[in-house]
């Protein structure tokens, strides 16, 4: 069959006037032939549906010039356009993806076929181009990507955690782990990352690893490590906040500044965000179940991502894992200290004892059997009160749950001075309403400890102060003795530490009180600390306040 048979001829290949209308009106594929300058001659009513234009718009038009875009929109010039090269070479081609305007302005992405195509009895050459929509292919290929970067994404996030383990668990050596870890994360989710300790008593900070990114690596800035002060009680500073035990907190670009208040910063505290830079900033708190250790500070520069919520939880999960490793070196270290130290204190009395024995069986005759009995009861005592204290400083170092609950602390601390018969008179000043959470034995405990303790070393009167004070309840026990020398003030804190004055008015004392108290207030997220007087010692117990009432 040639071009001029009619169309009558053409049954013999299957054609007919219904199939020709169906072809034209009902192909579902979009469908213009152009001569070889690429000027449309004809459309069908699928193509004006797909371009969103009428056919009279696009008869006569340039194809090239009224439908051919890149993907952002922007014209693609004739010489670097193939489908143009396809209409006046009269060759094929075809695209897997080409875009489009359509006539309401938007952009179409084509799945396209050129063919060409002889008009005018084969004298002139021109094509026949079929095209349909890849948007919903488009949208497919999206969200695979979608998915499939999702799925990187949360590797990648899965494999740092990894890592994080592996880092915080290879050394117990709690500054080179905090380092490592730093390194760990600088640049890898950080331009620059630095880690805040808390000091033991709560009085203080010290910065034990800043590090900036260099490359494709970090390096350490050793300079702007150390000690740094403590907040106010009252601050309401951001880091401030997560070490009060807060939550962990994200800053973009726009409360950055605002909220990173310079006044609440010293300059060393200022000093990365002033030199460095920071666009965002995630704080989290080096947390365990029982206290807040410190902090970890990660920022980006302008030129990285801006953090956002699931950045703000991985951190968080980092902050957390590096707290307990923390804790759990602290711990092992304790426990070192704790089994040399105890048997030590326990080997003593018990060398006594047996010499004492010993001494009783060889030498029967020059022995007082009641004054040997006598003596290994006071050991035994002795024995079992540092037993006791030691199970109370086990159970509280352990974290186990304890029952808390509003604990009005002028009315306990006015209850128990009135429960206790002869000795220096205690004058005690308790405000109203000092209201705390708190379990109420080992509150009991610590007053308890407090009070004996001031009135062993007072010579005439103890004072007792109950009240509020920079946001927190504040229970303060002065006596009028000789006091503690400053170089002794953290000493007296440590299991076993007894000071000379301590033995002299009390040797059967196991020299665990004080250790006890301070680790029941840090149980309920306080301080005890003793602050100068004008004579004698003051020890200053303070706790959270709640609104809750008893």
């Amino acid at each position: 069959m040639t071009a001029s048979d009619d169309l009558e001829d053409w049954a013999g290949y299957g054609f007919s006037a219904e199939l020709v209308r169906a072809l034209f009106h009902g192909l579902r594929v979009g469908l213009y032939v152009v001569d070889h300058t690429g000027k449309i001659l004809l459309v069908n009513p699928y193509a004006e549906r797909l371009l969103d234009r009428p056919a009279r718009q696009m008869l006569g038009a340039d194809a090239h010039d009224l439908l051919h875009r890149n993907a952002d929109g922007s014209p693609v010039p004739r010489e670097d356009c193939q489908i143009l090269a396809a209409f006046s070479e009269g060759v094929y081609v075809r695209s897997d993806e080409l875009w489009s305007t359509r006539g309401s302005g938007g952009m179409v992405p084509l799945g396209v076929m050129v063919a060409p195509l002889p008009l005018g009895g084969g004298k002139d050459m021109g094509s026949v181009v079929l095209f349909y929509d890849l948007s919903r292919h488009k949208a497919v290929e999206h969200k695979q990507a979608a998915a499939l970067a999702a799925l990187k994404k949360l590797t990648d996030r899965l494999s740092l955690m990894a890592e994080t383990s592996t880092v915080l668990a290879s050394t117990l050596k709690v500054d080179e782990a905090l380092r490592r870890l730093s390194h760990l994360l600088v640049p890898r989710l950080a331009d620059w990352a630095m880690i805040d300790l808390l000091s033991p008593n709560g009085d203080g900070v010290d910065r034990v690893a800043v590090v900036v990114k260099q490359g494709q690596s970090g390096i350490e800035y050793k300079q702007w490590e150390g000690p740094l002060p403590a907040f106010p009680e009252t601050s309401q500073a951001p880091m401030a906040r997560v070490l009060r035990g807060g939550p962990a907190v994200l800053f973009g670009p726009k409360d950055l500044a605002e909220r990173i208040d310079p006044e609440e910063y010293n300059v060393q505290r200022r000093r990365p965000y002033d030199e460095l830079g920071a666009h965002s900033v995630i704080i989290a708190p080096l947390r365990t179940p029982r206290r807040v250790l410190g902090a970890l500070i990660l920022a980006r520069y302008e030129t990285s991502p801006v953090y956002d919520s699931a950045d703000l939880s991985l951190v968080g999960d980092i902050a957390s894992r590096a707290g307990l490793a923390v804790d759990n070196a602290d711990m092992f270290k304790e426990q070192r200290r704790f089994a040399s130290s105890t048997s030590h204190e326990l080997r003593t009395p018990l060398a006594g004892l047996r010499a004492r024995l010993e001494e009783a069986m060889l030498y029967p005759a020059d022995v007082d059997p009641h004054e040997t009995i006598r003596e290994a009861l006071a050991v035994t005592e002795r024995l079992e009160t540092i037993v006791d204290d030691l199970l109370v400083l086990a159970r509280l170092r352990a974290g186990g749950p304890a029952a808390y609950e509003p604990i009005d602390v002028g009315a306990l601390v006015a209850k128990e001075v009135a429960a206790m018969a002869g000795g220096v008179p205690v004058h005690v000043d308790a405000g109203r309403d000092v209201n705390v959470l708190g379990n109420r034995i080992q509150l009991i405990r610590v007053i308890d400890n407090l009070l004996v303790n001031a009135r062993r070393h007072a010579d005439k009167r103890v004072e007792v102060t109950v009240g509020r004070v920079e946001g927190s309840a504040a229970i303060t026990v002065c006596d009028d003795g000789a006091g503690i020398a400053p170089q002794d003030r953290e000493r007296v804190f440590e299991r076993f530490v007894r000071l000379d004055e301590g033995r002299r008015r009390e040797p059967g004392g196991s020299g665990l009180g004080l250790a006890i108290s301070r680790d029941i207030a840090h149980a309920h997220n306080g301080t005890l600390t003793i602050e100068d007087s004008p004579r004698g010692a003051r020890f200053v117990l303070r706790l959270p306040l709640t609104d809750r009432h008893p």
